[in-house]
C-alpha cells in the first residue's frame, strides 16, 4: 500500500517554513525507505524498496540488489524475487493464520532489516461501493462491515480506468504518398487510461458499538477532467489494519495534509515498525502489516449523470481544415504525421481533398490512453 511517498515528498523536499535540524545522521547511502504489505491472502505479496538522500536536495533512488523475505515466528522463510526497479515480489505465501509475521532486509552492504512480528488481519468484504453526482463532478463512496466485530480499522485504495475518446474519428491514412482507408484495427478514436490512488484513505468504527463502515467519501471524479466523459470504472481494494498500523497510517495522512508544518511530528514519531538490526540507531521508514485484500469494481457511463453536465474533453481548441487532393499539399499536409486525414471532401462527384485536424485532436493515445480495451471492460 502506498503510505509512504507523499510522506517523503513533503519530509525531504524542505516543505517546513523553517530549515529542520534532524537528530537523526544520513546514512551514506540514504534513508531506506519499505513500501507494501505482507498479503495472507490469495495474491501477491509486493515490496518497494527505495532511498531518499540529502533532506535539502533529495533524491529518491530504487534500492536494488537486496534479499527479501517474509518470515513467520516458527521459522519458515519465502523469499521474495527481485523484478527490478527496486519492487521485489513473491505470488503468494502458504500463510498459516495463527502465526505473526515479518518482512526481513538485507541490503548489498549486508546490513539487516527487519519488520515487528505482526498477526494477521482477514478482510472482510466490501458491502458496496457507491456514488453521487453533484455539480462540479461525483464522489464515490465504499461502505463495509464486519459481522465478526474484529476489523475496526480500514485502509482504501482504488485503481480508476476510463474510456474517452478523440475530437475527430478518422476513416482515413496517409501510406506511401497516398491516402487509405484505415483498417479498423488501426483506430485512433477510443481509447481507455488508467490511473491509482495517492492519498491515504483510513477509517475506522472503534468509537461505534457495530464494526460498520457507511459510505466513506473515497474519491472525487471532478467534471474538469475526462474520466466521465464516456464511461468509468474504479476497482476499490480494501484492507484490514490493526490499530498500530492505523496509527501510523493515520500519522503519515495529517502530516502529508499540513503543508507548511510536516515537522510538527517529529520523524521519530513517524518511523514505522522496521529497524535496522546492524545499526540500531539508523533511521527506516516505512509499516509493513499482515493482511488480506477484498476488492469490488463499478462503472458509471456518462449517460447516468443527471443534467448532462458539461465535461471536460480536452479538444476545446481542436479544429478542422481541407487540404487539396494534390501530391504535393497531402505530402506537405500528412508526411511528417502533425496532421491527420478525417475523410474526403467532394464537389459534386469529384473529390477536392481531404478533411484533417492536428494528431492531437484524432490520435486519442496522444492524451496519455492506450487503445486496446481492458480485459474487465463493459
Amino acid at each position: 500500500m502506498k503510505t509512504v511517498h507523499c510522506l517523503l515528498l513533503l519530509f525531504v523536499l524542505g516543505a517546513c517554513k523553517e530549515k529542520y535540524n534532524s537528530p537523526y545522521h544520513l546514512p551514506p547511502a540514504g534513508y531506506l525507505v519499505v513500501e507494501g504489505f505482507i498479503n495472507v491472502g490469495n495474491g501477491p505479496t509486493n515490496i518497494s524498496l527505495s532511498r531518499v538522500t540529502t533532506l535539502d536536495s533529495p533524491v529518491i533512488i530504487p534500492q536494488t540488489g537486496a534479499q527479501v523475505s517474509v518470515e513467520s515466528q516458527e521459522g519458515s522463510s519465502y523469499p521474495l524475487s527481485e523484478l527490478g526497479n527496486g519492487k521485489y515480489s513473491i505470488s503468494q505465501i502458504p500463510v498459516d493464520l495463527t502465526q505473526q509475521y515479518r518482512l526481513q532486509i538485507i541490503t548489498p552492504d549486508s546490513k539487516v532489516y527487519l519488520s515487528g512480528f505482526t498477526a494477521p488481519k482477514v478482510t472482510p468484504l466490501i458491502d458496496s461501493v457507491s456514488w453521487s453526482a453533484a455539480a462540479d463532478g461525483a464522489t464515490i463512496y465504499v461502505s463495509s462491515h464486519d459481522p465478526q466485530n474484529n476489523t475496526k480499522y480500514y485502509q482504501w485504495e482504488y485503481e480508476e480506468t476510463w474510456e474517452y475518446t478523440s475530437a475527430y474519428q478518422s476513416g482515413y491514412e496517409y501510406v506511401n504518398g497516398t491516402i487509405v482507408a484505415r483498417p479498423d484495427s488501426d483506430q485512433l478514436f477510443i481509447c481507455w487510461k488508467s490511473d491509482t490512488s495517492t492519498s491515504i484513505s483510513i477509517g475506522t468504527s472503534a468509537a461505534l458499538n457495530t464494526d460498520v463502515i457507511s459510505e466513506f467519501p473515497l474519491a472525487q471524479v471532478p467534471y474538469s477532467t475526462n474520466k466521465l466523459s464516456v464511461k468509468y470504472s474504479i476497482l476499490v481494494k480494501q484492507y484490514a489494519l490493526t490499530e498500530d498500523w492505523y496509527n501510523w497510517d493515520e500519522k503519515v495522512q495529517k502530516n502529508t495534509e499540513q503543508l507548511g508544518s510536516i515537522f510538527d511530528a517529529q520523524p521519530s514519531e513517524i518511523a514505522g515498525n522496521l529497524q535496522c538490526i546492524s545499526n540500531p540507531g539508523e533511521q527506516v521508514i516505512g509499516f509493513i502489516g499482515c493482511t488480506t485484500e477484498t476488492e469490488k469494481r463499478i462503472f458509471i457511463s456518462r449517460f447516468q449523470l443527471p443534467n448532462s453536465p458539461v465535461i471536460y474533453s480536452g479538444y476545446g481548441d481542436c479544429g478542422e481544415d481541407t487540404v487539396k487532393n494534390d501530391p504535393f499539399d497531402l505530402n506537405a499536409a500528412f508526411s511528417a504525421g502533425s496532421k491527420i486525414p478525417i475523410g474526403p471532401v467532394y464537389k459534386g462527384p469529384v473529390l477536392i481533398g481531404y478533411l484533417a485536424s492536428g494528431a492531437s485532436c484524432v490520435d486519442c493515445r496522444l492524451m496519455g490512453g492506450m487503445l486496446m480495451e481492458p480485459p474487465f471492460w463493459q
